[in-house]
């Protein structure tokens, strides 16, 4: 049962002394902490679809990665996304084959990327140390 204190006219407590609004916080810190366990679970996937590319041979495996991610994410087919994002099939087609380099990539993934709520600075460091160790692979040889 719910009852009103003397601790201002909006505090209510419950049985065990618990305000509204420190319950209301604590659901807030809880909601924050799974978006944050799910960005990591979001970017993670990327991360080991990049390995998965990598692997492979692909030039660009972050990149192709991001790429597949984001349309995926979107629940889309390549011309689908292609259409909403104001590219050709050809440009969707090149991104997730890893042909085109991050930085390279067209403005359509960065919106949906975002909101899928992937850490992009964690897979350009990623993409940057896998670069840095093949250059210096490169000159060893």
């Amino acid at each position: 049962m719910l009852t009103e204190v003397a601790t201002g006219p909006r505090a209510v407590h419950d049985r065990r002394g618990v305000s509204s609004a420190v319950r209301c916080v604590a659901a807030s810190m809880a909601a924050a902490e799974q978006a944050r366990r799910l960005r990591r679970d979001a970017t993670a996937g990327v991360e080991r679809m990049a390995v998965q590319a990598r692997s492979i041979g692909v030039d660009h495996p972050v990149a192709a990665a991001l790429a597949r991610a984001t349309r995926v994410g979107q629940l889309c087919g390549v011309e689908e996304f292609a259409r909403r994002n104001e590219m050709t099939t050809a440009q969707v087609t090149a991104a997730e084959s890893g042909v085109v380099a991050w930085g390279d990539l067209p403005w359509g993934y960065d919106t949906p990327a975002a909101a899928m709520g992937l850490d992009l600075l964690s897979l350009a460091d990623l993409q940057h140390q896998w670069r840095v160790s093949a250059v210096t692979q490169g000159a060893r040889r």
